[in-house]
C-alpha cells in the first residue's frame, strides 16, 4: 500500500497514519478490484477493449483473458470443486 502512497511515504508513516480498520478496508477493496499495479490495469483494459471490438465484429466466444498474457487463465472445474473452493470443506 505504501508503494501506492496510501498512508504515507514510509512504512513507519503508514503504521502511524492508518488504523487496522482502514487496512482491512483496503484489503477488501484489493481482493474485490484487483491489484493497484498500473501495468496490470492497462493490460486488463486493452484485453477488454480488444475482446469487445472483436465481439462487435462477429467473433464468437472471445474472452478478454485471451489478450492478457500475464493473467492466470481460468480453470474449468465441476460444481462440486467450485463449491469446495468457494466455501471450503473437508
Amino acid at each position: 500500500m505504501v508503494l501506492n502512497g496510501i498512508g504515507g511515504c514510509t512504512i513507519a508513516e503508514a503504521k502511524s497514519n492508518i488504523t487496522n480498520a482502514e487496512v482491512s478496508q483496503w484489503v477488501a477493496f484489493r481482493n474485490k478490484r484487483g491489484s493497484f499495479f498500473t501495468g496490470r490495469r492497462i493490460e486488463q483494459g486493452f484485453g477488454n477493449l480488444i475482446a469487445t471490438y472483436l465481439g462487435s465484429k462477429g467473433a464468437k466466444d472471445v474472452k478478454a483473458q485471451s489478450f492478457m498474457p500475464h493473467e492466470d487463465q481460468p480453470q474449468e472445474m465441476s460444481l462440486e470443486e467450485y463449491m469446495m473452493q468457494a466455501y471450503g470443506g473437508e
